[in-house]
Protein backbone atom coordinates (compact mmCIF):
# COMPACT_ATOMS: atom_id res chain seq x y z
CA UNK A 1 0.00 0.00 0.00
CA UNK A 2 1.14 3.49 -1.09
CA UNK A 3 2.38 5.43 2.20
CA UNK A 4 0.77 9.00 2.66
CA UNK A 5 1.73 11.87 4.43
CA UNK A 6 -1.02 12.42 6.85
CA UNK A 7 -2.59 15.71 5.87
CA UNK A 8 -5.67 15.10 8.27
CA UNK A 9 -5.56 15.20 12.28
CA UNK A 10 -7.95 12.87 14.13
CA UNK A 11 -9.51 14.23 17.22
CA UNK A 12 -8.17 11.72 19.58
CA UNK A 13 -10.44 10.91 22.62
CA UNK A 14 -9.72 9.80 25.72
CA UNK A 15 -11.46 6.37 26.78
CA UNK A 16 -9.73 4.91 29.52
CA UNK A 17 -9.66 1.77 29.14
CA UNK A 18 -9.28 -0.22 32.36
CA UNK A 19 -6.32 -3.13 31.71
CA UNK A 20 -7.21 -5.65 34.23
CA UNK A 21 -7.21 -9.27 32.94
CA UNK A 22 -6.99 -12.90 34.57
CA UNK A 23 -3.21 -11.94 34.28
CA UNK A 24 -3.19 -9.32 36.90
CA UNK A 25 -5.85 -11.54 38.78
CA UNK A 26 -3.38 -14.31 38.91
CA UNK A 27 -0.54 -12.73 39.56
CA UNK A 28 -1.84 -11.44 42.85
CA UNK A 29 -3.45 -14.42 43.48
CA UNK A 30 -0.96 -17.09 43.10
CA UNK A 31 0.84 -17.48 46.39
CA UNK A 32 3.44 -19.41 48.73
CA UNK A 33 4.30 -19.09 52.14
CA UNK A 34 7.67 -17.94 53.18
CA UNK A 35 8.00 -17.72 56.48
CA UNK A 36 11.02 -19.45 58.76
CA UNK A 37 14.54 -21.68 57.50
CA UNK A 38 12.71 -24.53 59.28
CA UNK A 39 9.08 -24.25 56.81
CA UNK A 40 11.12 -23.38 54.16
CA UNK A 41 13.24 -26.29 54.46
CA UNK A 42 10.53 -28.59 54.91
CA UNK A 43 8.44 -27.76 52.27
CA UNK A 44 5.77 -25.62 54.68
CA UNK A 45 4.00 -28.65 54.71
CA UNK A 46 3.04 -26.90 58.57
CA UNK A 47 -0.89 -27.35 58.36
CA UNK A 48 -0.89 -30.00 61.16
CA UNK A 49 2.70 -29.72 62.64
CA UNK A 50 2.44 -25.98 64.10
CA UNK A 51 5.04 -24.77 66.43
CA UNK A 52 6.36 -22.32 63.99
CA UNK A 53 5.28 -19.04 63.25
CA UNK A 54 4.44 -20.08 59.29
CA UNK A 55 1.11 -21.65 60.95
CA UNK A 56 0.01 -17.92 61.12
CA UNK A 57 -0.35 -18.24 57.57
CA UNK A 58 -1.93 -21.92 56.89
CA UNK A 59 -3.10 -23.00 59.74
CA UNK A 60 -3.48 -21.11 62.69
CA UNK A 61 -4.39 -23.35 65.28
CA UNK A 62 -0.67 -24.45 64.87
CA UNK A 63 0.04 -21.72 67.25
CA UNK A 64 -1.86 -23.78 69.64
CA UNK A 65 1.24 -26.58 70.14
CA UNK A 66 4.01 -24.03 71.10
CA UNK A 67 5.26 -24.76 74.36
CA UNK A 68 7.61 -20.94 75.41
CA UNK A 69 7.30 -18.04 73.38
CA UNK A 70 10.24 -16.99 70.55
CA UNK A 71 11.34 -14.61 68.75
CA UNK A 72 12.88 -15.11 64.65
CA UNK A 73 14.17 -12.99 62.27
CA UNK A 74 14.49 -14.74 59.03
CA UNK A 75 17.08 -12.47 55.94
CA UNK A 76 16.49 -14.24 52.80
CA UNK A 77 18.76 -13.96 49.68
CA UNK A 78 17.12 -15.00 46.25
CA UNK A 79 18.89 -15.14 42.71
CA UNK A 80 16.18 -14.96 40.06
CA UNK A 81 17.46 -16.59 36.81
CA UNK A 82 14.87 -16.58 33.64
CA UNK A 83 15.70 -18.31 30.42
CA UNK A 84 13.09 -17.31 27.17
CA UNK A 85 13.09 -19.25 24.24
CA UNK A 86 11.02 -17.34 20.97
CA UNK A 87 11.17 -17.62 17.66
CA UNK A 88 14.05 -20.26 18.45
CA UNK A 89 16.21 -17.42 20.09
CA UNK A 90 17.05 -18.53 23.88
CA UNK A 91 18.36 -15.41 26.33
CA UNK A 92 18.75 -15.72 30.09
CA UNK A 93 19.16 -12.68 32.66
CA UNK A 94 19.21 -12.59 36.52
CA UNK A 95 18.66 -10.58 39.30
CA UNK A 96 19.60 -10.99 43.28
CA UNK A 97 17.46 -9.58 45.91
CA UNK A 98 17.90 -9.17 49.75
CA UNK A 99 14.51 -9.21 51.83
CA UNK A 100 13.49 -10.52 55.44
CA UNK A 101 11.12 -13.28 54.57
CA UNK A 102 9.80 -13.63 58.36
CA UNK A 103 9.93 -11.81 61.24
CA UNK A 104 7.80 -12.50 64.73
CA UNK A 105 7.31 -12.38 68.48
CA UNK A 106 5.30 -15.27 70.39
CA UNK A 107 4.37 -15.65 73.66
CA UNK A 108 2.88 -18.80 75.12
CA UNK A 109 0.84 -18.95 78.29
CA UNK A 110 -0.44 -21.95 80.74
CA UNK A 111 -3.71 -21.28 82.24
CA UNK A 112 -3.30 -23.77 85.15
CA UNK A 113 -6.01 -25.63 84.00
CA UNK A 114 -6.21 -29.44 83.81
CA UNK A 115 -8.27 -29.78 81.58
CA UNK A 116 -10.13 -28.01 78.83
CA UNK A 117 -8.21 -25.19 77.59
CA UNK A 118 -4.22 -26.15 79.02
CA UNK A 119 -2.52 -23.03 77.32
CA UNK A 120 -3.05 -19.96 74.98
CA UNK A 121 -0.10 -18.32 72.15
CA UNK A 122 -0.41 -15.12 70.76
CA UNK A 123 1.70 -14.27 68.39
CA UNK A 124 2.60 -11.26 65.78
CA UNK A 125 4.62 -10.69 63.29
CA UNK A 126 4.88 -10.90 58.99
CA UNK A 127 5.50 -13.83 56.37
CA UNK A 128 6.42 -13.72 52.95
CA UNK A 129 3.69 -14.33 50.31
CA UNK A 130 5.44 -13.60 47.51
CA UNK A 131 8.68 -12.00 45.48
CA UNK A 132 8.14 -10.27 42.30
CA UNK A 133 12.00 -9.68 41.88
CA UNK A 134 13.32 -10.79 38.40
CA UNK A 135 14.89 -9.33 35.06
CA UNK A 136 13.94 -11.26 31.83
CA UNK A 137 14.69 -10.84 28.12
CA UNK A 138 12.80 -11.90 25.61
CA UNK A 139 14.17 -11.87 21.70
CA UNK A 140 13.24 -12.90 18.55
CA UNK A 141 13.82 -12.85 14.41
CA UNK A 142 11.77 -13.14 11.92
CA UNK A 143 8.55 -12.22 13.86
CA UNK A 144 5.64 -12.37 11.64
CA UNK A 145 2.91 -10.40 14.01
CA UNK A 146 3.39 -7.05 14.96
CA UNK A 147 1.77 -4.98 18.32
CA UNK A 148 0.90 -2.14 15.27
CA UNK A 149 -1.66 -4.72 14.19
CA UNK A 150 -3.51 -4.91 17.10
CA UNK A 151 -3.21 -0.82 17.37
CA UNK A 152 -4.40 -0.53 13.57
CA UNK A 153 -7.70 -3.32 13.71
CA UNK A 154 -8.63 -1.19 16.69
CA UNK A 155 -8.31 1.81 15.13
CA UNK A 156 -10.28 0.23 12.14
CA UNK A 157 -12.78 -0.98 14.76
CA UNK A 158 -13.67 2.20 16.55
CA UNK A 159 -12.01 5.17 14.23
CA UNK A 160 -11.85 8.46 15.84
CA UNK A 161 -12.43 7.22 19.28
CA UNK A 162 -8.50 6.21 19.63
CA UNK A 163 -7.34 5.30 23.23
CA UNK A 164 -4.59 7.61 24.39
CA UNK A 165 -3.34 4.80 25.93
CA UNK A 166 -3.06 2.20 23.20
CA UNK A 167 -4.08 3.06 19.69
CA UNK A 168 -3.59 6.74 20.36
CA UNK A 169 0.07 6.47 21.22
CA UNK A 170 0.87 4.98 17.93
CA UNK A 171 -1.08 7.15 15.84
CA UNK A 172 0.92 10.24 17.34
CA UNK A 173 3.86 8.75 16.74
CA UNK A 174 3.28 7.99 13.18
CA UNK A 175 3.07 4.69 13.73
CA UNK A 176 -0.46 3.99 12.43
CA UNK A 177 -1.13 5.94 9.42
CA UNK A 178 -4.39 6.68 7.59
CA UNK A 179 -5.37 6.09 3.84
CA UNK A 180 -6.97 9.38 2.25
CA UNK A 181 -8.12 8.28 -0.93
CA UNK A 182 -12.10 8.64 -0.33
CA UNK A 183 -12.66 5.62 -2.27
CA UNK A 184 -11.13 3.20 0.07
CA UNK A 185 -14.44 2.40 2.67
CA UNK A 186 -12.59 -0.05 4.61
CA UNK A 187 -9.34 -0.70 5.98
CA UNK A 188 -8.64 2.80 6.26
CA UNK A 189 -5.73 2.52 8.68
CA UNK A 190 -2.66 0.57 8.01
CA UNK A 191 1.10 0.41 9.60
CA UNK A 192 4.36 0.15 7.68
CA UNK A 193 5.26 -3.63 8.81
CA UNK A 194 2.32 -4.97 7.26
CA UNK A 195 1.59 -6.00 3.79
CA UNK A 196 -2.18 -5.33 2.59
CA UNK A 197 -4.44 -6.77 0.32
CA UNK A 198 -7.30 -4.58 -1.86
CA UNK A 199 -10.53 -6.00 -2.42
CA UNK A 200 -13.58 -4.05 -4.13
CA UNK A 201 -16.55 -3.40 -2.20
CA UNK A 202 -20.25 -4.04 -3.96
CA UNK A 203 -23.90 -2.82 -3.31
CA UNK A 204 -26.07 -5.29 -3.27
CA UNK A 205 -26.77 -5.10 -7.48
CA UNK A 206 -23.22 -5.89 -7.52
CA UNK A 207 -22.20 -2.04 -8.54
CA UNK A 208 -18.61 -1.23 -7.25
CA UNK A 209 -18.71 0.97 -4.78
CA UNK A 210 -15.68 1.07 -3.06
CA UNK A 211 -11.99 -0.70 -2.12
CA UNK A 212 -11.05 -2.21 0.99
CA UNK A 213 -7.95 -3.56 2.38
CA UNK A 214 -7.02 -6.33 4.27
CA UNK A 215 -3.77 -7.63 6.12
CA UNK A 216 -2.59 -10.77 4.26
CA UNK A 217 0.86 -10.72 6.18
CA UNK A 218 3.15 -8.97 8.43
CA UNK A 219 6.78 -8.19 6.82
CA UNK A 220 9.89 -10.40 8.93
CA UNK A 221 11.41 -8.71 11.47
CA UNK A 222 12.92 -8.56 15.07
CA UNK A 223 11.20 -8.13 18.09
CA UNK A 224 12.57 -7.54 21.49
CA UNK A 225 11.00 -7.37 25.28
CA UNK A 226 13.49 -6.13 28.43
CA UNK A 227 11.08 -6.85 31.90
CA UNK A 228 12.37 -5.95 35.07
CA UNK A 229 10.20 -6.71 38.04
CA UNK A 230 10.31 -5.45 41.60
CA UNK A 231 7.74 -5.31 44.30
CA UNK A 232 6.02 -7.96 47.52
CA UNK A 233 3.37 -9.31 49.20
CA UNK A 234 3.80 -9.15 52.67
CA UNK A 235 1.32 -10.63 55.33
CA UNK A 236 1.52 -8.90 58.56
CA UNK A 237 -0.06 -11.46 61.38
CA UNK A 238 -2.47 -10.97 64.54
CA UNK A 239 -3.14 -14.64 65.69
CA UNK A 240 -4.10 -16.58 68.58
CA UNK A 241 -3.96 -20.23 69.19
CA UNK A 242 -5.55 -22.24 72.04
CA UNK A 243 -4.53 -26.04 73.71
CA UNK A 244 -7.52 -28.01 74.48
CA UNK A 245 -6.49 -31.28 76.68
CA UNK A 246 -3.13 -31.83 74.15
CA UNK A 247 -5.91 -33.29 72.00
CA UNK A 248 -7.67 -30.24 70.24
CA UNK A 249 -5.54 -27.00 68.91
CA UNK A 250 -7.77 -24.18 67.54
CA UNK A 251 -6.60 -21.07 66.17
CA UNK A 252 -7.67 -17.84 64.41
CA UNK A 253 -5.63 -14.96 62.50
CA UNK A 254 -5.84 -11.54 61.23
CA UNK A 255 -3.87 -11.11 57.97
CA UNK A 256 -3.07 -7.44 56.95
CA UNK A 257 -1.67 -7.22 53.54
CA UNK A 258 1.09 -5.21 52.06
CA UNK A 259 1.08 -5.41 48.14
CA UNK A 260 3.91 -3.80 46.18
CA UNK A 261 4.19 -4.67 42.27
CA UNK A 262 6.35 -2.24 39.91
CA UNK A 263 7.21 -3.97 36.20
CA UNK A 264 9.27 -1.89 33.52
CA UNK A 265 9.18 -3.05 30.07
CA UNK A 266 10.62 -1.96 26.72
CA UNK A 267 9.29 -3.92 24.13
CA UNK A 268 10.66 -2.88 20.47
CA UNK A 269 10.10 -3.57 16.74
CA UNK A 270 12.70 -3.50 14.69
CA UNK A 271 12.91 -3.57 10.64
CA UNK A 272 16.29 -5.42 10.63
CA UNK A 273 15.80 -6.81 7.23
CA UNK A 274 14.47 -3.88 5.38
CA UNK A 275 11.33 -4.27 4.53
CA UNK A 276 9.65 -1.37 5.20
CA UNK A 277 10.32 1.71 2.90
CA UNK A 278 9.74 4.25 6.14
CA UNK A 279 9.81 2.47 9.19
CA UNK A 280 13.16 1.77 10.92
CA UNK A 281 12.59 0.56 14.59
CA UNK A 282 9.71 2.02 17.34
CA UNK A 283 9.82 1.20 21.09
CA UNK A 284 7.33 1.31 23.88
CA UNK A 285 8.43 1.86 27.19
CA UNK A 286 5.99 0.76 30.13
CA UNK A 287 6.07 1.58 33.68
CA UNK A 288 3.56 -0.05 35.97
CA UNK A 289 3.14 0.91 39.50
CA UNK A 290 0.99 -0.90 41.63
CA UNK A 291 0.32 -0.88 45.42
CA UNK A 292 -2.45 -1.57 47.51
CA UNK A 293 -3.80 -2.46 51.21
CA UNK A 294 -5.48 -5.99 52.05
CA UNK A 295 -7.25 -7.65 54.62
CA UNK A 296 -8.40 -11.35 55.45
CA UNK A 297 -8.79 -13.99 58.08
CA UNK A 298 -7.96 -17.70 58.48
CA UNK A 299 -9.21 -20.22 61.28
CA UNK A 300 -8.36 -23.82 61.57
CA UNK A 301 -8.41 -26.55 63.78
CA UNK A 302 -5.75 -29.96 64.27
CA UNK A 303 -7.00 -32.86 66.05
CA UNK A 304 -3.99 -35.16 67.90
CA UNK A 305 -5.86 -38.72 68.21
CA UNK A 306 -2.79 -40.25 69.11
CA UNK A 307 0.64 -38.69 70.66
CA UNK A 308 2.04 -38.84 67.45
CA UNK A 309 -0.46 -38.35 64.97
CA UNK A 310 -2.15 -34.73 63.93
CA UNK A 311 -4.93 -34.25 61.32
CA UNK A 312 -5.26 -30.47 60.20
CA UNK A 313 -7.93 -28.61 58.51
CA UNK A 314 -7.88 -24.54 57.78
CA UNK A 315 -10.29 -22.18 55.58
CA UNK A 316 -8.79 -18.34 54.63
CA UNK A 317 -11.14 -16.15 53.18
CA UNK A 318 -10.22 -14.35 50.35
CA UNK A 319 -7.68 -11.48 50.11
CA UNK A 320 -9.70 -8.08 49.70
CA UNK A 321 -7.16 -5.56 48.18
CA UNK A 322 -7.38 -1.66 47.93
CA UNK A 323 -5.25 -1.02 44.85
CA UNK A 324 -4.01 1.72 43.42
CA UNK A 325 -2.43 1.78 40.11
CA UNK A 326 -0.35 3.57 37.72
CA UNK A 327 0.52 2.99 34.30
CA UNK A 328 2.74 5.04 31.90
CA UNK A 329 3.41 4.39 28.64
CA UNK A 330 6.31 5.77 25.94
CA UNK A 331 6.08 5.15 22.33
CA UNK A 332 9.00 5.95 20.33
CA UNK A 333 9.05 5.84 16.28
CA UNK A 334 12.47 6.32 14.03
CA UNK A 335 12.00 6.24 10.36
CA UNK A 336 14.73 5.86 7.56
CA UNK A 337 13.47 9.74 6.16
CA UNK A 338 11.30 12.85 7.65
CA UNK A 339 7.90 12.83 7.87
CA UNK A 340 5.21 14.58 9.09
CA UNK A 341 1.83 16.06 8.75
CA UNK A 342 0.57 20.10 7.29
CA UNK A 343 0.17 20.48 10.82
CA UNK A 344 4.01 19.55 12.00
CA UNK A 345 7.24 19.98 11.21
CA UNK A 346 9.14 17.04 8.73
CA UNK A 347 11.19 14.46 11.54
CA UNK A 348 12.39 11.02 11.39
CA UNK A 349 11.54 10.53 14.80
CA UNK A 350 8.35 11.11 16.98
CA UNK A 351 7.10 10.13 20.22
CA UNK A 352 3.91 10.34 22.31
CA UNK A 353 3.46 9.29 26.31
CA UNK A 354 0.06 8.88 28.43
CA UNK A 355 -0.64 7.90 31.98
CA UNK A 356 -3.16 6.32 33.52
CA UNK A 357 -4.00 6.41 37.14
CA UNK A 358 -7.33 4.78 39.11
CA UNK A 359 -7.95 2.56 41.94
CA UNK A 360 -9.60 -0.81 41.72
CA UNK A 361 -10.38 -3.74 44.34
CA UNK A 362 -9.31 -7.50 44.07
CA UNK A 363 -10.85 -10.37 45.57
CA UNK A 364 -8.96 -13.45 45.75
CA UNK A 365 -10.14 -16.80 45.90
CA UNK A 366 -10.61 -18.39 49.04
CA UNK A 367 -8.59 -21.19 50.26
CA UNK A 368 -9.37 -24.60 51.77
CA UNK A 369 -6.01 -26.57 53.73
CA UNK A 370 -5.99 -30.29 54.93
CA UNK A 371 -2.98 -31.77 56.31
CA UNK A 372 -1.64 -34.42 58.23
CA UNK A 373 1.56 -35.33 60.34
CA UNK A 374 3.16 -38.14 61.87
CA UNK A 375 5.99 -37.63 64.39
CA UNK A 376 8.16 -40.91 64.68
CA UNK A 377 9.09 -40.93 68.33
CA UNK A 378 12.02 -37.72 69.04
CA UNK A 379 13.70 -39.25 65.69
CA UNK A 380 11.92 -37.66 62.60
CA UNK A 381 8.67 -35.86 61.27
CA UNK A 382 6.69 -36.32 58.42
CA UNK A 383 4.25 -33.80 56.88
CA UNK A 384 2.01 -33.47 54.40
CA UNK A 385 -0.87 -30.61 53.04
CA UNK A 386 -3.10 -30.40 50.15
CA UNK A 387 -4.58 -26.83 49.46
CA UNK A 388 -7.69 -26.52 47.22
CA UNK A 389 -8.51 -22.98 45.21
CA UNK A 390 -10.52 -22.39 42.80
CA UNK A 391 -8.70 -19.35 40.66
CA UNK A 392 -11.99 -18.92 38.57
CA UNK A 393 -13.46 -17.40 41.53
CA UNK A 394 -11.24 -13.78 41.68
CA UNK A 395 -13.00 -10.57 40.94
CA UNK A 396 -12.26 -7.04 40.78
CA UNK A 397 -14.25 -4.98 41.61
CA UNK A 398 -14.85 -1.16 41.42
CA UNK A 399 -13.59 1.37 43.62
CA UNK A 400 -16.28 3.68 43.43
CA UNK A 401 -15.61 4.86 40.15
CA UNK A 402 -19.19 2.95 38.89
CA UNK A 403 -16.93 0.57 36.34
CA UNK A 404 -18.32 -2.34 35.17
CA UNK A 405 -15.94 -5.46 35.99
CA UNK A 406 -18.13 -7.88 34.59
CA UNK A 407 -16.63 -8.63 31.47
CA UNK A 408 -13.13 -9.03 33.16
CA UNK A 409 -14.65 -11.65 35.73
CA UNK A 410 -16.20 -13.56 33.31
CA UNK A 411 -13.09 -13.97 31.21
CA UNK A 412 -11.22 -14.86 34.88
CA UNK A 413 -13.96 -17.57 35.44
CA UNK A 414 -13.34 -19.18 32.12
CA UNK A 415 -9.80 -19.23 31.65
CA UNK A 416 -8.94 -20.25 35.58
CA UNK A 417 -9.56 -23.34 37.55
CA UNK A 418 -9.95 -25.35 40.94
CA UNK A 419 -6.72 -26.87 41.25
CA UNK A 420 -4.74 -28.17 44.55
CA UNK A 421 -1.12 -27.64 45.53
CA UNK A 422 0.84 -30.53 47.46
CA UNK A 423 2.90 -29.62 49.82
CA UNK A 424 5.62 -32.28 51.63
CA UNK A 425 8.06 -32.23 53.88
CA UNK A 426 10.17 -34.08 56.40
CA UNK A 427 12.60 -33.53 59.26
CA UNK A 428 15.07 -36.09 60.83
CA UNK A 429 17.46 -35.56 64.47
CA UNK A 430 20.70 -36.75 63.66
CA UNK A 431 21.61 -36.15 67.11
CA UNK A 432 20.48 -34.48 69.96
CA UNK A 433 20.97 -30.60 68.70
CA UNK A 434 21.52 -31.13 64.76
CA UNK A 435 18.30 -31.32 62.11
CA UNK A 436 18.36 -32.49 58.67
CA UNK A 437 15.10 -31.27 56.65
CA UNK A 438 13.32 -31.84 53.03
CA UNK A 439 10.13 -30.57 51.40
CA UNK A 440 8.64 -30.78 47.54
CA UNK A 441 5.86 -28.56 46.41
CA UNK A 442 4.18 -29.49 43.66
CA UNK A 443 1.69 -26.50 42.65
CA UNK A 444 -1.54 -27.09 40.20
CA UNK A 445 -1.57 -25.19 37.29
CA UNK A 446 -4.40 -22.42 37.67
CA UNK A 447 -5.18 -22.77 33.82
CA UNK A 448 -8.03 -23.87 32.12
CA UNK A 449 -6.96 -26.02 28.65
CA UNK A 450 -9.68 -23.71 26.59
CA UNK A 451 -11.61 -20.94 26.34
CA UNK A 452 -14.99 -20.52 25.26
CA UNK A 453 -16.47 -17.38 23.07
CA UNK A 454 -20.14 -16.21 24.13
CA UNK A 455 -20.70 -17.77 21.22
CA UNK A 456 -19.77 -21.38 22.07
CA UNK A 457 -16.56 -21.21 20.05
CA UNK A 458 -13.60 -22.67 21.67
CA UNK A 459 -9.99 -21.19 22.06
CA UNK A 460 -6.97 -23.18 23.09
CA UNK A 461 -5.00 -21.39 25.90
CA UNK A 462 -1.32 -20.85 25.62
CA UNK A 463 -1.23 -21.98 29.20
CA UNK A 464 -2.69 -24.83 29.88
CA UNK A 465 0.93 -26.47 30.11
CA UNK A 466 2.17 -24.55 32.45
CA UNK A 467 4.35 -26.14 35.85
CA UNK A 468 5.52 -24.88 38.90
CA UNK A 469 7.51 -26.93 41.43
CA UNK A 470 9.39 -26.51 44.45
CA UNK A 471 12.43 -28.35 46.03
CA UNK A 472 13.95 -27.91 49.36
CA UNK A 473 15.78 -28.76 52.08
CA UNK A 474 17.98 -27.46 55.10
CA UNK A 475 19.47 -28.00 58.68
CA UNK A 476 18.77 -26.60 62.09
CA UNK A 477 20.70 -26.63 65.30
CA UNK A 478 19.14 -25.99 68.41
CA UNK A 479 20.20 -25.59 71.58
CA UNK A 480 17.48 -24.58 74.88
CA UNK A 481 17.58 -20.69 74.70
CA UNK A 482 18.84 -19.80 71.00
CA UNK A 483 18.53 -22.03 67.41
CA UNK A 484 19.61 -21.10 63.75
CA UNK A 485 18.10 -22.82 61.22
CA UNK A 486 19.20 -23.01 57.09
CA UNK A 487 17.71 -23.09 53.88
CA UNK A 488 17.62 -23.44 50.31
CA UNK A 489 14.28 -23.89 47.96
CA UNK A 490 14.75 -24.53 44.64
CA UNK A 491 11.86 -23.14 42.33
CA UNK A 492 11.21 -24.29 38.91
CA UNK A 493 8.26 -22.52 36.68
CA UNK A 494 7.91 -22.97 33.03
CA UNK A 495 5.58 -21.42 31.74
CA UNK A 496 4.01 -19.33 28.24
CA UNK A 497 4.59 -15.59 28.38
CA UNK A 498 2.38 -13.25 26.32
CA UNK A 499 4.99 -11.32 23.40
CA UNK A 500 2.74 -8.27 23.24
CA UNK A 501 -0.87 -8.32 22.36
CA UNK A 502 -2.64 -9.78 18.76
CA UNK A 503 -5.91 -8.90 18.59
CA UNK A 504 -8.62 -6.94 20.71
CA UNK A 505 -10.86 -9.48 20.89
CA UNK A 506 -8.82 -12.18 21.43
CA UNK A 507 -8.41 -13.25 25.28
CA UNK A 508 -6.17 -16.08 24.99
CA UNK A 509 -3.27 -14.57 22.83
CA UNK A 510 -3.07 -17.77 20.71
CA UNK A 511 0.25 -16.62 19.12
CA UNK A 512 3.31 -14.15 19.82
CA UNK A 513 3.90 -17.03 22.55
CA UNK A 514 7.70 -17.43 24.25
CA UNK A 515 8.08 -20.01 26.49
CA UNK A 516 9.77 -19.13 29.65
CA UNK A 517 11.53 -21.39 32.52
CA UNK A 518 12.54 -19.28 35.99
CA UNK A 519 14.46 -20.78 39.08
CA UNK A 520 14.40 -19.02 41.85
CA UNK A 521 17.34 -19.78 44.28
CA UNK A 522 16.56 -18.92 47.91
CA UNK A 523 18.81 -18.97 50.87
CA UNK A 524 17.30 -18.61 53.89
CA UNK A 525 18.86 -18.11 57.35
CA UNK A 526 16.66 -17.93 61.01
CA UNK A 527 18.09 -16.86 63.91
CA UNK A 528 15.66 -17.59 67.02
CA UNK A 529 15.57 -17.09 70.28
CA UNK A 530 13.07 -18.46 73.04
CA UNK A 531 12.22 -17.25 76.55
Amino acid sequence: MKKYIISTLIILTVNFAFAQDFFDALKFSQTEYGGTARSIAMGSAFGALGGDFVSASINPAGLGLYRSGEFVLSPTLNLNQIESNYLNNTEINDKYSFNFNNASYVVSSKTGAETGIISFTFGVGYNRLKNFNSNSLVQGYGANTSLLNYFTDYANEYPNQFDNHYEGLAWNAMLINKDTDPEVLEGIYYNDLTDYQKYDINDENGNFIGSGYEAVDVFPHKQKNIIRKNGHIDEYLISLGLNINHKVYIGASLGLLDLVYNEKTMYSEIDNENYSDYLSDYTLESDLYESGFGINFKTGIIYRPTKSLRFGAAIHTPNFYDISKSDQKKITSNFDLEIGTDETNLSSKWSDDNEQIYDYRLETPLKANFSVAYILGNKAIISADYELINYGNAKFRNSGDNYDYSDQNSDINNTLKTTGNIRIGAEYRLTNNLSARAGLNLIGNPWKSTYTYSDGTPSEIENKNDSFVNYSGGFGYRQKNFFIDFAYRLSQNNYAYKVHEIYYTNPTNGSSIASLKEMNNQTTITFGFRF
